[in-house]
């Protein structure tokens, strides 16, 4: 399956990856497949970019898929569909 990956504030990952904005294929249907594909592909970077320690999604990363559904950290099994639009995104507080 091929999905369109958005990188935000991620700039280790996408200098790995290529870029920031890329169409990257897969073989699987959900976000937890494609979490799993980038950091089997794109090894230590994607792995520090993306998971804490124990190996979850890290707890500052976001998604967001098709610019409307936020996927929740423990619910990753999300169904994605070719083409969908997929943003990883750092997330950023400040005041």
């Amino acid at each position: 399956m091929k999905v369109n990956l958005r990188l935000m504030a991620l700039p280790r990952l996408a200098k790995a990856m290529g870029g920031k904005e890329l169409e990257v294929e897969f073989p699987g249907e959900t976000v937890a497949d494609l979490l799993d594909h980038l950091v089997q592909e794109y090894g230590r970077p994607a792995r520090e970019a993306l998971l804490d320690e124990e190996g979850d999604l890290d707890a500052i990363i976001q998604i967001l898929v098709n610019e409307k559904q936020w996927v929740v950290h423990d619910e990753l099994d999300v169904a994605l569909k070719e083409g969908d639009s997929v943003i990883f995104m750092l997330l950023v507080a400040g005041g």
